[in-house]
Formats: structure tokens, sequence, C-alpha cells
């Protein structure tokens, strides 16, 4: 539980990462609605993830995996 005033520092895989294999793919809307009570989305940045070299199984992104940073604080 975060306390009022507290920010949440989120990472998710966005919509925007091809494919279908892997973590599933959040939309910025999604992101947003999700936290649309009781909380104020401070920001929201397009960003890339760095992968582990030797993890193959999926195939992202040339440059990275696209994902979301997020910056959240609990209202109250």
């Amino acid at each position: 539980m975060l306390e009022p005033g507290g920010r949440l520092f989120l990472m998710c895989f966005s919509d925007e990462e091809p494919g279908t294999e892997g973590p599933r793919r959040v939309s910025l809307q999604e992101l947003c609605d999700a936290f649309a009570d009781g909380w104020e989305v401070e920001s929201i940045q397009p960003v890339r993830c760095e992968i582990h070299p030797e993890f193959t199984e999926v195939q992202f992104s040339e440059g990275g995996p696209k994902m979301w940073f997020a910056i959240i604080r609990r209202q109250g």
C-alpha cells in the first residue's frame, strides 16, 4: 500500500512493441485509465529497455523493447 502523497515508479511494455510473445503490452490509454481514480499521473514517457544478451527466447525491437515509464502520485 502506498501512503497518500507517495509516488509509484512504473515500467511496463508498450503496445507499440510489435509481436505477441513475451510480456503483455499496455496502451497509454489503458495505463491512464488504470490510475484515473485516487491517483495523479505526473508523467508517462516512452522508453527503451535493455535486454540481457543471453535472453533470446523472445525477439524484441532493435534498440530494446518499447516501454512506458510512468511516475504516478497517490492522492489523498
